[in-house]
């Protein structure tokens, strides 16, 4: 898609979608009052059907897989056509790869100069996603950094020239390096301490695009449950479609890796990372494309991580930092203090997990897996 077709779009899905909310709104309503079909029928007469979709979305393919009563269709087909444009629009907002999108048009005004000084505008949508980067920074210990990209560039450039980077240019682009950088002063203004700082949200924007479709999913159809995917490595479960949870497999990205987990999940969110397959070659040496942004060095040796919580957005952002922080128990340890539960193993054959990790395996339950329809997720 060219990028004035996209502006069109984009034009014309705000439109499309604030017609799709409003009908969601009287389908809502109608269903509250027993108007729509099936309303005040038995239970057994208005058992939950399958409704799933999918199409290609973010870079990606997304798909939702539904459990809604009859009486529910009507609401969640215009769910899905919202979802359709929803999608659209987010990614108007995230992409750093759509020159049009509002974090090209922000990383633009902070390549300004005077943007250290002045201050720059953010919209709320925009806001509200570098305020929780900013989080997982802090809670990462800077693990996780969507400013890293300056040091991705050294790095890529000098796998390029074949010739390794030089200790200049990589403390040129240190500095400009650090969520500590970004100060969001809130009203919709982001200050800048540092010039030329760039931010890059593709770790994290798949995991805030199903927050904001389950959120309003969870508003639609509080009974119903729905199992969300972009790219299969970010997922969010929603309820419970049979009284057994969600099951996923989790599987490896390694040919031979094989599964990693069985899970069930209710109203959690799983998220998948790997670094394999992410190399280069430098003098004969190969290095990885994981960088440490708080050393500005490439990171040793292969990692998966496999997180769960209640976000998909943070879920995104611990398995994202996990492959810096790699296998160890001070890293389950960060993990466990922000709440989340997480799998990791390395190319050493060292693993390690949360606490409360083994709750979520399905073959921790008598029986579990007979009879499910198993669904995959796989590490980005």
């Amino acid at each position: 898609m060219s990028r004035g077709a996209r502006l069109a779009g984009s034009t014309m899905g705000s439109a499309r979608a604030q017609l799709l909310v409003q009908r969601m709104v009287l389908l809502v309503g109608l269903a509250a009052f027993g108007c729509t079909k099936g309303a005040g029928q038995p239970a057994a007469k208005d058992a939950r059907v399958p409704l799933s979709d999918g199409w290609l979305a973010m870079g990606t393919f997304f798909e939702a897989d539904l459990r809604v009563r009859e009486s529910e269709l009507p609401i969640a087909k215009t769910w899905l056509d919202w979802a359709r444009v929803e999608l659209v629009r987010l990614e108007a907002v995230y992409s750093r790869h759509d020159a049009a999108s509002q974090l090209s048009s922000l990383n633009r005004a902070l390549a300004r100069t005077e943007a250290m000084g002045e201050g720059t505008a953010v919209a709320p949508a925009l806001e509200s996603v570098l305020a929780e980067s900013v989080g997982l920074w802090e809670a990462t210990g800077g693990a996780f950094d969507v400013t890293v990209g300056p040091l991705v560039e050294v790095w890529r450039r000098a796998a390029e020239r074949d010739s390794w980077p030089t200790l200049e240019a990589l403390r040129k682009a240190k500095g400009r390096v650090g969520s500590d950088r970004l100060r969001l002063a809130g009203g919709g203004r982001l200050d800048v301490t540092a010039s030329r700082v760039r931010i890059d949200l593709d770790a994290i924007s798949k995991g805030a695009a199903l927050d904001v479709l389950a959120a309003a999913f969870e508003r639609a159809l509080p009974e119903a449950a729905a199992l969300l995917s972009l790219g299969q490595s970010s997922t969010r479960a929603i309820g419970d479609p049979d009284g057994g949870g969600w099951v996923v497999a989790v599987r490896s990205s390694h040919p031979d890796g094989g599964e990693l987990a069985t899970l069930r999940l209710r109203d959690r969110a799983v998220s998948v990372s790997s670094s394999l397959g992410s190399t280069s070659e430098i003098a004969g040496q190969t290095v990885s494309h994981i960088i440490d942004p708080r050393t500005g060095s490439t990171v040793d040796g292969t990692v998966e991580a496999v997180v769960i919580g209640d976000s998909a957005l943070r879920a995104d952002g611990w398995s994202t930092g996990l492959l810096v922080l790699g296998a160890q128990r001070s890293s389950i340890r960060l993990v466990e203090k922000a709440g989340f539960e997480a799998y990791v193993f390395d190319s050493s054959g060292r693993t390690v997990s949360s606490a409360g990790w083994e709750t979520f395996l399905a073959a921790s339950e008598p029986g579990a897996g007979e009879g499910d329809a198993t669904r995959e997720a796989r590490a980005r």
